[in-house]
């Protein structure tokens, strides 16, 4: 350390490169930490945490910085960034990951796909693993390998006072547990040890779009093609702004759509024959079902919601799709400005139902949907009006949900929704906070609840 700081590694607001390296995705975000510690080893994370629990100064850890909530960054405090512990190592036989807290999904995707396995993962390849990670981990595979936390099979984690420590099932189980779903309020997590699974590396994509006016019809098969669906299965219906690409005509470009993406893990005669109804309603505006490299298909909602645009997002975990739920999801689509705004879905069940309440920290297991809001803008000019009109679909939404929120797309002003999120599991969480970091030192969403 030098006058008390971590050496090599900080960089402050006199630094020239403080502005750049504060900001993270969302731009609404706009904090000022105290010191920002570049780490590229456990060591380097050890004295950051020491140096902020003398300094008496909080302490957030920081992988892609893509939390819309901002939970990466912090005034006054010390942003540990772990971009630079990237290492990902693949055990083929035993089939595990080990891989760094800087890592980021595409990185993590690319090293198991290159022995033909995956995890769980999100679709934005920038996210951090960390952060996906510790609030549950809902993606593409869900239906079939379970949450990304279902698969964690151990975590190295330097706690509050300084120490390193494994967590797993059969050391420090009850900060495994927590670490669960509980986010990263109990330590900053240096690494991920993943059970993987064969998965590839060619599987069946089905995309379909159409007309917004045919929602409901489009909904409704949904809901009924899900019912009887395979674990294989997994889609993620949205109403979304058509993109101005080749694939749609000229005439739908910007204007909103129904949209249903899929992803089928059987072989490709049967993925085929499962998914070709999807194409099949009527008023079709594009769409079209082919084998693609897993790998590529986790990069393919890259961009969607760009790095330094402004968001705002709601979610409600639901039980059914219902044709009132549906004309507020429409409606929410025609009324939220921005060019990046969508309101979506993502399939639960399967294996992501088969784990107990409280075996994770994550409690909401018999949700077969999540909705998501993810208003989008660029033009600082819309801040009120997008976020109005938001919160206005959300409230809306309230009469469908059943009261739990994913921690992932909990927003900055969502401190009241955390004991609801968490259910049954909200004070055992308390209380292994006060167990692992009793100063605080770590914010996070239980300091809400």
């Amino acid at each position: 350390m030098t006058n008390g700081r971590p050496t090599a590694i900080g960089i402050d607001p006199s630094h020239e490169d403080f502005d750049r390296a504060r900001r993270g995705w969302n731009a609404m975000i706009d904090r000022r930490p105290a010191l920002i510690a570049r780490c590229s080893s456990v060591d380097d994370v050890v004295e950051a945490v020491t140096y902020a629990a003398r300094a008496g100064r909080q302490a957030v850890a920081r992988c892609g910085g893509h939390s819309v909530s901002g939970a990466s960054l912090i005034d006054g405090g010390v942003v540990i960034d772990l971009a630079g512990l990237k290492d990902i190592a693949v055990d083929p036989d035993a089939r595990i990951a080990r891989v760094g807290g800087g890592a980021l999904l595409g990185e993590l995707d690319a090293a198991t796909q290159a022995h033909g396995l995956a995890v769980t993962a999100g679709v934005e390849p920038e996210t951090g693993v960390g952060g996906l990670t510790l609030g549950g981990g809902i993606g593409f595979l869900a239906r079939k390998l379970g949450l990304t936390i279902d698969n964690l099979v151990g975590a190295q984690v330097v706690l509050a006072d300084g120490s390193v420590v494994e967590a797993s099932e059969s050391a420090h189980p009850d900060l495994f547990w927590a670490l669960r779903g509980g986010g990263g309020q109990f330590g900053v997590v240096t690494r991920f040890d993943f059970q993987v699974h064969p998965v590839g590396p060619q599987i069946v994509t089905a995309w379909a779009f159409y007309p917004l006016d045919r929602a409901r019809e489009v909904m409704r098969f949904v809901r009924e093609y899900m019912n009887d669906a395979s674990d294989d299965v997994s889609l993620v219906p949205a109403f979304m702004k058509a993109p101005p690409t080749d694939a749609f005509p000229a005439e739908w470009h910007g204007k909103p759509c129904t949209a249903v993406v899929a992803l089928h893990l059987g072989d490709e005669d049967e993925a085929n024959a499962d998914l070709q109804p999807l194409l099949d309603l009527d008023d079709l505006i594009t769409g079209f079902i082919a084998p693609q490299p897993y790998v590529e298909f986790q990069k393919a909602f890259a961009g969607a919601s760009p790095h330094g645009g402004r968001f705002y997002w709601k979610s409600i975990f639901v039980d059914d799709l219902s044709d009132e739920l549906v004309d507020v999801m429409v409606d929410g689509v025609r009324t939220i400005p921005g060019e990046y705004s969508m309101v979506f879905m993502e399939t639960l069940g399967g294996a992501v139902s088969r784990v107990g309440v409280t075996d994770t920290a994550f409690s909401n297991r018999s949700a077969r949907y999540n909705v998501g809001i993810s208003a989008g803008w660029a033009d600082p000019a819309l801040d009120a009006e997008a976020m109005a009109a938001a919160r206005a679909c959300f409230e809306r939404l309230q009469p469908f949900s059943d009261g739990t929120v994913y921690l992932n797309y909990l927003d900055r002003d969502e401190g009241d929704r955390v004991r609801k999120g968490f259910g049954p599991n909200f004070d055992r969480l308390q209380s292994i906070k006060a167990r692992y970091d009793p100063g605080g030192l770590f914010p996070g969403v239980l300091a809400t609840g």
